[in-house]
């Protein structure tokens, strides 16, 4: 199966989705600043942050870079809190 090409407005479109519905919801932040420093990732609660404004397509559109940022320490424990949770089969969701 070949590459197909995209556009960055449907890679951050599908990005978007994701973090707003299904079961990525608490793992990836979507963030549309056009100023996004990796300061600004520490203590967040999802495993990345996603640079929407980063986002690069190639000019024969299929190949992307993505931006993801993140805090190795405080989102990796939420990581495994949240892990801990689902294997203790606890259920409470976060709604933003």
């Amino acid at each position: 199966m070949s590459p197909r090409e995209t556009s960055r407005e449907e890679v951050n479109e599908i990005m978007r989705i994701a973090s707003l519905k299904g079961t990525l919801i608490e793992q990836i932040r979507y963030s549309t600043s056009n100023e996004l420093v990796s300061s600004d990732c520490i203590g967040d609660s999802c495993a990345c942050v996603f640079d929407s404004a980063a986002t690069l397509v190639s000019e024969d559109k299929r190949n992307i870079v993505l931006y993801v940022w993140y805090d190795n320490e405080f989102g990796y424990t939420s990581q495994v809190i949240r892990l801990a949770k689902h294997i203790g089969q606890v259920k409470s969701y976060r709604y933003y």
